[in-house]
């Protein structure tokens, strides 16, 4: 249910603001209209969050990098910004390290070419009357310096279509006419191979000294905290209007909490002006789940979904049909007690780690649901059938990957779904929006819809004459829509009132994705423990070859399955469903200004 809103503005003393803030993040419960300016404060404050949000963000990375796990002990939030502080400048120094790395390995690449030598040598060579050139050119270049310096001129090796080449004089010459390699005069194979030495010892000592900061993350941790409290009530701070001596705050408050805003106002000396928002404000939401449908909270928080405020709660809806698309999709009950077992243990380990437990109740829910599909089509981790023992199954729903009638029933099954949940979501809205022409208007579809469905029947699952009511169906329907749903005055209606017929039928026909996709999991399974048995019966020496068959076989089955809850069964449900139940999903969820503390779910 999505709760009510009020539309508050709190007038209070500019000389009290500050007091009047901070009782009103205690109080906790409301969101505040913020503008759009930010203050030097804020700035450096949203800065610094900035700052110590990437820098623990790498040192977590650094932690999975190194495969060492990261304790987040609480931590004295001095010592978060000192542990971030050094981890920055750490992370600056390696950075300089391995470009000069970088740099230094590829001369030394260049210089590959002459082999090991000394610098220094070249340089006492000339100091003793004998210039030693390093060039390094073209095969033409050094035919012409083999003839201008005749013996004077040594090949030393070819790399990559070039010549490196020395050329010894000891009397003047031209240097200018020969490709001479550039090179500091400390620049040599082994004095760079030491340096390298030197950085891979530096490289080493940070990686050390970063390890030790690891056990810092959950005092950066706390200083984010620490910081993101102080950053929302700078922000907060920013959105006070003054008027001479009042400050003026404005935002949004559950009906349910206005009595105890109230009280406080009254008791702080505050004033109030409630009044319902207007149609144009963009309203957060807030949704009060019983205990039944706060299951489907963790899908809407991973998709990022959240109703408009003016729109209807289908969590119920959703939760419920979710269940039977996902039962549906992974189709074995193999995989649904393997689920089902990751639930439990996730269950387990949330009394440590408290934020696993909703996703953990809705993994729990789904797998029951595969866990019971799969036992209706008799299908146990692609097996139907054990020697000459057939596994106990629902007769309508066996072995429909390889039976004709078998496969029509499951199609049936789908389009049964496909015609119950869009009508539900359009009496939905003829509930939600109480008047008659909208009455008309959602009634009419759901009659196109059951045509609809009727015709799919006859087109595809069971062919033959289609049913006389079916017409009927059509008529009433398409009648109710043109006197109720579309606006004759308006040419875009009139245009797309064509394109809408055609989408509810493709709408019920979409449906047919959640056969299709179980259709291939179960046949992609079947194929793999057929692979597996074949190499059984060859040898038993290929018994453990089998069992790896059967092992990647199945975790890819898996893989591919969840990857299609994703895919189909969330678009069902945000897209199908809710173009019939009116959703656009365009709403902000309510975030009031209050002290945020971990809070178990």
């Amino acid at each position: 249910m999505i709760v009510q809103m009020k539309k508050v503005t709190l007038l209070t003393l500019r000389q009290e603001q500050e007091h009047a803030l901070n009782d009103l993040r205690d109080l906790g419960v409301m969101q505040i209209t913020l503008d759009e300016t930010f203050s030097n404060d804020s700035n450096v404050l949203k800065e610094e969050l900035f700052r110590l949000t990437r820098c623990v963000s790498a040192l977590r990375q650094f932690a999975a990098d190194e495969k060492i796990s990261v304790k987040d002990h609480p931590g004295n939030i001095d010592s978060g910004h000192r542990a971030a502080e050094r981890f920055e400048a750490l992370a600056e120094k390696k950075s300089v390290l391995l470009a000069e790395q970088s740099d230094l390995a590829h001369r030394l690449e260049e210089l590959a070419v002459w082999g090991d030598f000394d610098s220094s040598l070249i340089e006492k060579l000339r100091q003793d009357g004998v210039n030693v050139l390093l060039c390094l050119g073209t095969p033409d270049d050094f035919i012409r310096a083999s003839a201008a310096e005749n013996d004077g001129c040594f090949e030393i090796c070819r790399h990559k279509g070039q010549v490196a080449f020395a050329v010894v004089f000891t009397t003047a010459l031209d240097a200018s006419e020969y490709p001479v390699m550039r090179m500091a005069p400390d620049e040599d194979p082994r004095r760079i191979a030491a340096k390298l030495q030197d950085i891979d010892s530096e490289l080493d000592s940070i990686r050390k000294e970063m390890i030790s900061l690891l056990d810092s993350c959950g005092a950066i941790d706390a200083a984010i905290d620490e910081i993101s409290g102080r950053f929302e009530f700078s922000r907060v701070r920013d959105s006070l209007a003054e008027h001479g001596e009042i400050a003026v705050l404005g935002g949004y408050v559950p009906t349910p909490e206005i009595e105890k805003l109230s009280a406080q106002a009254a008791e702080k000396g505050w004033g109030l002006l409630i009044l319902d928002p207007d149609e144009d404000d963009d309203v957060p939401v807030l949704i009060k789940n019983n205990r039944f449908t706060r299951m489907i909270k963790p899908l809407f928080d991973f998709l990022g979904i959240v109703p408009g405020y003016r729109e209807i709660d289908i969590s119920g809806g959703v939760l419920i049909f979710f269940t039977i698309f996902y039962a549906i999709i992974i189709g074995d009950a193999g995989y649904g007690i393997l689920f089902g077992a990751v639930a439990v243990a996730g269950l387990a380990a949330s009394r440590k780690v408290p934020a696993l437990k909703p996703p953990m109740r809705l993994l729990l829910v789904l797998s029951a649901a595969a866990t019971v599909w799969g036992a209706l089509c008799g299908s146990w981790f692609g097996l139907s059938q054990i020697g000459s023992w057939q596994i106990p199954a629902l007769e309508c729903f066996r072995d429909f990957a390889s039976s004709s009638a078998k496969q029509a029933n499951i199609q049936f099954f789908c389009f049964i779904l496909a015609v119950i949940q869009l009508s539900v979501g359009r009496m939905w809205r003829v509930f939600a929006e109480r008047n008659w022409r909208a009455a008309g208007q959602h009634i009419g579809w759901m009659l196109i819809i059951w045509g609809n469905f009727f015709l799919t029947l006859r087109l595809i699952v069971y062919p033959g004459e289609f049913p006389k009511f079916m017409y009927v169906l059509y008529g009433i329907g398409l009648l109710l829509v043109m006197l109720y749903g579309v606006n004759w005055k308006q040419a875009a209606d009139i245009f797309q009132f064509p394109f809408d017929i055609i989408g509810s039928f493709t709408d019920v026909l979409s449906y047919i994705r959640l056969f299709a996709v179980g259709l291939a999991g179960a046949c992609i399974a079947g194929s793999f423990n057929g692979m597996a048995f074949d190499l059984c019966k060859v040898s038993a020496w290929l018994i453990p070859a089998g069992v790896i068959v059967v092992l990647i076989g199945h975790a890819l089955n898996i893989a591919l399955a969840l990857l299609s809850v994703l895919v189909h069964a969330v678009r069902l449900n945000t897209l199908e469903f809710s173009n019939h139940t009116g959703l656009s999903w365009s709403g902000q969820n309510f975030n009031p200004f209050k002290s945020h503390k971990k809070e178990d779910n």
